[in-house]
């Protein structure tokens, strides 16, 4: 289960914010497919991946911005 959340918390914020709004599937730390579509990126993986289980998600469309005030 550990490595299924790394995988996911190891997505840069550049990929969140390209990959805004849609379901990704991640392998290895990698991003392996994005669609609008849960299908099309759940096919995708399998398709490509067929021996790897793939963390799937949908990211938010709007990320808060945190600043650190000294």
């Amino acid at each position: 289960m550990q490595n299924i959340i790394s995988n996911f918390d190891a997505i840069s914020e550049e990929i969140m914010s390209q990959y805004a709004g849609e379901w990704i599937a991640v392998v290895d730390n990698k991003v392996i497919a994005h669609s609008k579509s849960f299908k099309e990126v759940y096919n995708l993986a399998k398709e490509n991946y067929p021996h790897k289980k793939p963390l799937m998600g949908k990211l938010p469309e709007n990320f808060p911005t945190v600043l650190s005030v000294y």
